[in-house]
């Protein structure tokens, strides 16, 4: 940044030299661009999604019966472990049997619809607005032999039918973010059947992190770092000539040399920023796709904030990292956004130059 500072000092210096001096002078135009490194930057998953308001959020909406672990890093993953039924509720249900004389038949389990998971109040953050692609889950019986369960579940009036052991994917349930509801469940048992007061039922559900946008969300921005000086290193007593160099120049791009490999298709939003009154400049901000990889350079034609930072001093940028509506992506929390940052400044400066004195 000071490197930069000293070369518009330079080119003052330079224009206050040659026009004090009385003398004939012809113009030589000059056609510069100035190049200047802004920032280096390295944004973690961590810093884009919080992890431990997820596992608060399943914990909740599943209740005090459930045990949420997160299972994967990549795609991010965790598993729901809720007990439905344990060995001495199920033999209320099949009174006045017990596990050792029940005959093969099958037992109803539910008289009447329970609530088992509330997706209506789930709060997952920044990933609030998603549809996930798949939520597979599967009815599991433990100490048992010969034992079958069988339900349904609702969501918003979607039947799902389930059998243990069976794997069933439940996203469709999910993504209509209602309460999830146990219509009814059976349980049968075989001829020769074992089953003990250990004996339990439950629903285990993965919750991997693949899915769907439904709108933009933005994952991250530096607007409450966004660093106090001016980005040209303007201040009070400099900025006016600052400015009349300014008025020179022709545009300004700005360079971002990245590696992206969170595994997520991104957006990043620039947008000028007035440090003073802590907020956006007129101008649009500039948006530019981040695809997945390494080694990636994108190009921001920042030219329509000139004027905004001609009359803006101090003024500063501000990026936004956002996760584009209708991407479809997961969450590699082994993954990150690093980032290079610098400025090209075209300018067309006219330096007067000597040819003899008068």
């Amino acid at each position: 940044m000071k490197r930069f500072y000293y070369v518009f000092l330079l080119l003052v210096v330079s224009i206050f030299l040659f026009t004090s001096c009385a003398l004939e002078e012809i113009e030589l135009k000059m056609d510069p661009t100035i190049q200047a490194p802004i920032a280096t930057e390295s944004i973690t998953m961590s810093d884009l999604v919080d992890t431990e308001d997820i596992v608060s959020s399943l914990s909740e909406s599943f209740g005090s019966d459930a045990t949420v672990t997160q299972k994967s890093d990549n795609p991010l993953t965790y598993g729901v472990d809720l007990k439905i039924f344990d060995g001495q509720e199920i033999l209320v249900k099949i009174a006045p049997f017990d596990f050792s004389s029940v005959p093969a038949d099958e037992y109803t389990l539910l008289t009447s619809p329970e609530p088992l998971a509330s997706f209506s109040g789930i709060d997952l953050g920044i990933l609030e607005d998603i549809q996930l692609t798949s939520l597979p889950a599967t009815l599991v019986v433990t100490n048992a032999t010969g034992v079958t369960v069988d339900a349904t579940l609702t969501s918003g009036g979607s039947p799902k039918k389930l059998t243990s052991g069976v794997k069933t994917d439940l996203a469709d349930l999910f993504n209509v973010e209602n309460d999830l509801i146990l219509e009814s469940m059976s349980i049968t048992f075989a001829s020769e059947s074992t089953a003990y007061a250990t004996t339990t039922i439950a629903l285990l559900v993965d919750f991997p992190f693949e899915f769907t946008i439904t709108e933009d969300i933005e994952l991250y921005t530096n607007e409450d770092e966004v660093p106090q000086e001016d980005i040209f290193g303007r201040s009070g007593e400099d900025s006016d000539v600052l400015s009349d160099i300014l008025d020179d120049m022709e545009s300004l791009i700005l360079h971002m040399d990245y590696d992206n490999t969170t595994g997520l298709p991104l957006k990043m939003e620039v947008q000028g920023w007035d440090v003073e009154n802590n907020q956006a400049t007129a101008s649009e901000p500039e948006t530019k796709v981040i695809t997945v990889g390494e080694d990636k350079t994108v190009e921001f034609n920042l030219t329509g904030l000139i004027e905004d930072m001609k009359d803006t001093v101090p003024f500063n940028l501000v990026f936004t990292v956002i996760l584009p509506q209708s991407e479809t992506g997961t969450l590699n929390m082994d993954g990150r956004l690093d980032l290079s940052l610098w400025l090209d400044l075209g300018t067309d400066i006219t330096i007067p130059i000597p040819i003899r004195a008068q």
